[in-house]
């Protein structure tokens, strides 16, 4: 077995030993577009333009995205603040009405409790003095024998 170098793969091959043939000559630039300094300014000029043309492109879309976005937000906003208001003015009415409604079954029911003291005390006056049908006759019949 011959010299493997660190970091290779099974083969023995190196990252640089895989890497493609990218260039099949020396690079030289764009030699017509570089005719000096005058030549590079003017390559930096048209890329700055070409920039400052796309950003504010950009920047314009960015902004209407966003303006219509805020415009939709707001009126979002506005539309659950009004949804808010009203329910709480329902959660508030049903409140007056659970207060009053447990009001009047106090009331009710101490009306009630009242009655059914008053019923108990008239009870043993009305229903247990009350004779059975046999003692009346009784006593009737006793009467008219006192009037004989």
């Amino acid at each position: 077995a011959g010299y493997v170098p660190p970091n290779s793969d099974r083969e023995g091959k190196t990252v640089s030993d895989r890497a493609p043939e990218v260039f099949d000559s020396e690079y030289k630039g764009s030699q017509d577009a570089s005719k000096g300094i005058l030549g590079m300014l003017e390559v930096i000029l048209t890329d700055f333009s070409r920039t400052i043309t796309t950003v504010t492109a950009e920047e314009e879309e960015a902004e209407a995205e966003f303006q219509t976005f805020k415009t939709e937000n707001e009126l979002d906003t506005q539309s659950k603040e009004e949804s808010k208001k009203t329910k709480e003015g329902l959660v508030a009415d049903a409140e007056d009405a659970l207060v009053t409604l447990q009001g009047a079954f106090k009331e009710a029911s101490e009306s009630l409790a009242d009655a059914q003291k008053e019923l108990e005390k008239l009870h043993p006056m009305c229903i247990q003095g009350e004779e059975t049908y046999e003692e009346r006759v009784a006593k009737r019949e006793q009467e008219i024998e006192a009037l004989k």
